[in-house]
């Protein structure tokens, strides 16, 4: 503050030296004294909010010292998923039959309980009866994005739902393969999962 008062002074030691100053000269000088103690405050504040941001962020350095580098290893995150046991066929115009299959996918943390995580999903039916080339019925990707949305956490619910409809009419035979695909956002690791499936004559 004491480098930017030096202009201030000589601002107003010059206006003595032009001899007599009209109103229009103050004026002049009245702004640029208002200038100068308007960037004084601006690099007032901007300084009081990075020592601020530095204070913060010394905490932080400490807790994690404090923590130790085994700190990871508390961290609940995703080790394997699992193909809920309610999955199979559901029906989504209201008429008789499933119009497609409904998966729900749980994500397990280490100790086999189900965790909400931020993944990407990648869910495909099979009808492994068909011949080859023909057995991949849909495949069906949702980002993190979508996934959020489908994830259920309410009593007794603790799962992501998946629709998926039938691309080209129900299958052939009664029984589906479901596979499953869960990228996690925070190891980056890709876990997958398989069910058969029961599905009714429509």
């Amino acid at each position: 503050m004491r480098r930017l008062c030096i202009p201030i002074l000589a601002v107003l030691a010059a206006a003595g030296c032009d001899g007599p100053t009209t109103n229009e000269r103050f004026r002049q000088l009245d702004l640029q004294v208002q200038e100068l103690t308007d960037q004084v405050a601006k690099l007032n504040n901007d300084l009081a909010t990075k020592n601020a941001l530095i204070e913060t962020q010394n905490k932080q350095i400490t807790n994690l010292q404090r923590l130790g580098d085994k700190r990871l290893e508390k961290l609940y995150y995703v080790t394997g998923i699992q193909i809920e046991r309610l999955t199979g066929g559901a029906d989504y115009d209201g008429k008789p039959g499933p119009d497609g299959v409904t998966v729900y996918l749980q994500p397990l943390d280490q100790d086999g309980h189900v965790i909400k995580a931020a993944g990407d999903i990648r869910i495909q039916l099979f009808d492994l009866a068909n011949p080859e080339g023909k057995r991949l019925l849909g495949e069906y990707r949702l980002d993190v994005d979508h996934a959020r949305q489908a994830w259920h956490g309410r009593l007794m619910t603790q799962h992501y739902t998946v629709k998926c409809p039938w691309p080209a009419g129900p299958p052939t035979h009664d029984e589906i393969t479901v596979r499953a695909e869960f990228t996690d956002y925070l190891t980056g690791k890709t876990f997958r999962a398989q069910k058969m499936v029961k599905i009714p004559p429509k």
